[in-house]
């Protein structure tokens, strides 16, 4: 099972812009509230683990910062993990 300790935040929608209207963020406990945005936001655990898993396994993911991030142009999709530190 994948450990999410590191993991702050995920995100999965539609390329373009990654604010939550073309896709959903999901919060780990901790990271809801010790890094959240400061307003009520969608805690999932498992849907953090879903997002990540994809991203972490796929063999096109990108890195930045504490950011690992996947974009499909064919399937017009934008997936990232947000760590709480560069990994």
């Amino acid at each position: 099972m994948l450990n999410v300790d590191k993991i702050v935040k995920t995100y999965s929608g539609k390329m373009g812009c990654a604010c939550g209207c073309r896709g959903k963020y999901n919060y780990t406990a901790d990271g809801a509230k010790n890094y959240g945005p400061g307003y009520p936001v969608n805690v999932s655990e498992r849907g953090v683990r879903i997002v990540a898993k994809k991203v972490l396994s796929n063999p096109f993911v990108k890195w930045q910062d504490n950011i690992a991030f996947v974009e499909d142009h064919v399937r017009n999709r934008f997936q990232m993990v947000v760590f709480k530190e560069q990994v």
